[in-house]
């Protein structure tokens, strides 16, 4: 006999177990389809930017987080081939009442939230394999765990499992893409005791775009953003020690701390591409997160993305929402939205680590238009951090990648 819910959420993720934990909340049945029994550090999702953060306010997870051990960023500050210090971002002043970004490994964020909605009465299982959907009027998923076969009905899906989601595939739902011009590797080190953790970094140099993430006690996680061309730079059997001796850039001054850190988890290199899709949604089936399509990481916009698609989706299902029609504001919202991101994540590449012959001038192009505060750029970029919205519509100008190209 079949398990009954109101909600079949498919992957216990950051974004998964964040609507689970808002849905049952709200007294809704819900079941949480996990494939892991512990979660591993995937090398990503490990910063949220204020505009997620407020939508993790929103959810009712930031709290949660922050108990979990997250660490708040109230200031980024920005440092230049040449220049050194080239300037502050003042992450606490990006969106009202919100005090900085929040930065918590993921294996730790992932399970605080699965455990916080299992708190609130979902039914959390772990070590799921073969996961079935039979969409329409009346969904249903079917699974293995451990020994058994299972199945539970509902009257909707969510697929919440990642880029290669099996729910997205099984409903028939085809994302578009773009191909990477960039790509970003990532690796947790521990001993900055030293570093000050009062602000993260962000440095350019050469080839190479440089980002550490604090996350208290010596502990930060950084990452490493390369052309296309550098696919395979940090890969192989000696890629953490190439990774870290590639920190040493000399405009920011904790290279020499950083290149001596010790590593705290693998070291992962993802492609700079993009995914996306104008209906994230079939009968009986809803996507979010990275199922739903995913932004280039050089950016950082996974966790808040996936936090807004959360709170949408639930915003919707507690309105009645389960038919494709219903979620098509959802779609278009999020279309929209992926649009803006892509826009943002494809100028900051071709400005700062796309293979190019005028690297240094397209940086010298873009770095005139942020001091002169040029609403184009300007605005744009912020909106990375304010949340995309902030965006109007004449400013998504796709002629400003052939202009920074040219420079």
């Amino acid at each position: 006999m079949a398990d009954v819910a109101d909600v079949v959420v498919v992957g216990g993720g950051i974004g998964g177990a964040s609507l689970a934990f808002a849905l049952a909340r709200e007294g809704l049945g819900v079941t949480v389809l996990e494939a892991t029994l512990e979660y591993e550090d995937r090398v990503r999702g490990e910063s949220l930017l204020p505009w997620g953060v407020k939508e993790a306010r929103q959810l009712g997870v930031e709290e949660i987080m922050l108990d979990a051990g997250a660490h708040v960023a109230p200031l980024w500050k920005q440092y230049s081939e040449g220049l050194g210090q080239a300037g502050e971002l003042p992450m606490s002043r990006m969106v009202d009442g919100i005090p900085g970004a929040l930065n918590l490994r993921h294996p730790a964020a992932c399970q605080a939230l699965i455990e916080a909605a299992a708190a609130q009465g979902a039914n959390v299982v772990r070590g799921v394999r073969e996961v079935k959907l039979a969409g329409g009027g009346s969904p249903a998923v079917s699974y293995v765990a451990g020994a058994q076969a299972h199945e539970v009905t509902a009257s909707l899906v969510v697929g919440a499992n990642g880029r290669a989601s099996t729910v997205r595939k099984q409903a028939g739902i085809v994302l578009a893409r773009q191909e990477p011009i960039s790509h970003v590797a990532g690796l947790l080190v521990d001993g900055l005791d030293d570093v000050p953790d009062d602000h993260d970094v962000t440095a350019t140099e050469g080839d190479i775009m440089f980002l550490m993430f604090h996350q208290g006690g010596g502990r930060a996680r950084l990452y490493l953003v390369v052309g296309a061309s550098g696919q395979h730079r940090f890969s192989g059997p000696h890629g953490t020690e190439q990774f870290l001796a590639s920190c040493a850039l000399p405009c920011q001054p904790w290279s020499e701390q950083v290149t001596a850190a010790k590593p705290a988890g693998p070291c992962a290199t993802y492609p700079g591409d993009e995914t996306w899709t104008a209906t994230p949604y079939a009968e009986g089936v809803v996507l979010i997160g990275d199922a739903a399509g995913h932004n280039n990481p050089i950016i950082g916009q996974g966790l808040s993305i996936a936090l807004r698609d959360a709170r949408t989706v639930r915003d919707l299902v507690l309105d009645g929402a389960r038919t494709p029609a219903a979620f098509a504001p959802y779609g278009q919202e999020r279309l929209t939205r992926m649009e803006r991101l892509r826009l943002i994540a494809e100028a900051v590449a071709a400005t700062r680590v796309e293979d190019a012959t005028n690297r240094a001038a397209r940086r010298a192009f873009l770095a005139e238009k942020v001091a002169a505060k040029d609403p184009e750029v300007f605005t744009l970029l912020i909106g990375a951090f304010a949340g995309p919205e902030i965006i109007p519509d004449e400013l998504v100008r796709p002629d400003l990648l052939d202009r920074i190209r040219s420079a």
